[in-house]
């Protein structure tokens, strides 16, 4: 079963990856987006603080400055944030690891270079309050949701159930894990449809104060002193070969935001919840925000290691294919150079 699942994966990474190329011959041929506009994306969700707080306070706007425009563009899922980078629809964006990781696959090695981290943690496994799994048995016959197939709460669940001794129903095991964007995991856990749902935050914690669930696991508590990456920000290396003295001064942006908002205020939160109810058109109880903030980090460093575990969790589950090369993933030179001209130590 194992081996027809990574001839599974071999094949559909095949097939996506002709199928990018038709779509990136296509993007060049439409016309060239002005020299001077500097597009990002980036989705609705607090482990997208930067963004969230900088698009409508004009940080990195500002931080650019003239003749350079910001045109920021909201994305409902990571995968469709790295399909618009790599078919230059947009030149950055924050996505989680395994969007980054999918793409890699798709594209090759030389096409999207990681050259800041974004957020650690964030991410619950949320269950319904009269639930119990504390057995190993406790987990037959259940039912969980993800926000998408192969992203990275995903590859987490799907990850974790294995070290419980199961495996997924359309594998041959007796959990079934659904894929569903968040606002319908939501729906779906208030009508009781599922048992629980592995999702990111905000999402989580309205799960708990929205819909009476429970956290039974924090993501953190998995991995070496709670720390792996959540969110970073990618670029191609097309666009950073071009174009290093813009991206320098959108990192140098991006490290004063990461350190003001890892104090956060009162007034910094209402920012963000303004620009997630912007996209969502569903603003945030203060409570639910607070909470959410509190259950992740905001950092400049990707974390590389534990990028480099998911693409293992991912290969081992059949998602994708091996080979994949990440050895020149990491471009860190302009955020380091920014880190030492401020007396910080570096990201290796």
């Amino acid at each position: 079963m194992s081996r027809v699942r990574t001839n599974l994966a071999f094949a559909s990474v095949a097939v996506a990856a002709v199928l990018l190329s038709v779509a990136i011959f296509a993007a060049y041929l439409e016309s060239a987006p002005s020299w001077s506009v500097v597009r990002l994306g980036y989705l609705p969700n607090v482990t997208h603080a930067q963004a969230l707080y900088a698009v409508p306070t004009g940080a990195y706007q500002a931080a650019l400055g003239s003749p350079y425009t910001i045109k920021a563009r909201a994305f409902d899922a990571g995968p469709d944030a790295i399909l618009a980078l790599l078919t230059n629809r947009v030149d950055l964006a924050f996505v989680g690891p395994s969007p980054t990781l999918r793409g890699l696959a798709l594209a090759g090695p030389d096409a999207l270079r990681v050259i800041a981290g974004g957020a650690s943690g964030g991410a619950m496994f949320v269950i319904q309050p009269t639930l119990d799994l504390t057995t190993s048995a406790d987990y037959s016959g259940k039912k969980f949701a993800t926000p998408q197939l192969g992203n990275t709460q995903d590859i987490a669940l799907k990850h974790f159930l294995t070290t419980q001794g199961h495996r997924t129903s359309d594998n041959g095991g007796d959990v079934e894990v659904i894929n569903v964007p968040n606002a319908d995991i939501m729906s779906l856990f208030q009508f009781r449809q599922i048992d629980g749902a592995w999702v990111p935050e905000p999402w989580a914690s309205r799960l708990v104060f929205e819909a009476g669930g429970k956290v039974f696991l924090d993501e953190r508590s998995l991995w070496p002193n709670g720390r792996f990456v959540t969110t970073q920000l990618v670029t191609t290396k097309r666009y950073l070969d071009a174009h290093r003295d813009i991206v320098k001064r959108f990192l140098e942006a991006e490290v004063n935001l990461t350190l003001r908002l890892q104090n956060a205020s009162a007034s910094d939160l209402e920012i963000i919840n303004d620009a997630i109810a912007k996209v969502t058109l569903n603003r945030l109880a203060n409570a639910t925000i607070a909470a959410a903030f509190g259950n992740l980090n905001l950092t400049y460093d990707p974390i590389k290691s534990s990028l480099v575990t998911y693409l293992t969790w991912a290969q081992e589950l059949g998602l994708l294919p091996a080979g994949v090369d990440t050895s020149g993933l990491y471009d860190l030179s302009l955020l380091n150079e920014i880190l030492a001209s401020r007396g910080l130590s570096p990201v290796n």
